[in-house]
């Protein structure tokens, strides 16, 4: 087996399982939900989104819109 293998030129039905940065949901200390997603490896900091709780259910209707969901 060759120990040349390139990531990003190899074709995607060879690539079964992709890197994904994790991703967490909490809640921070003032009661908003905090979505953060790991930092790319390139990166120093992780990315996060801050969302008021009063604002959830039009967050989950949005991503279900895009998932063919809603």
């Amino acid at each position: 087996m060759s120990d040349k293998f390139n990531w990003s030129t190899t074709d995607a039905d060879t690539i079964v399982v992709p890197s994904v940065r994790g991703v967490a949901v909490y809640e921070n200390d003032r009661g908003d939900v905090v979505i953060r997603q790991e930092a790319d490896p390139l990166d120093d900091e992780d990315s996060f989104v801050i969302v008021p709780k009063t604002f959830l259910p039009a967050l989950i209707k949005a991503i279900q819109a895009v998932d063919g969901e809603g």
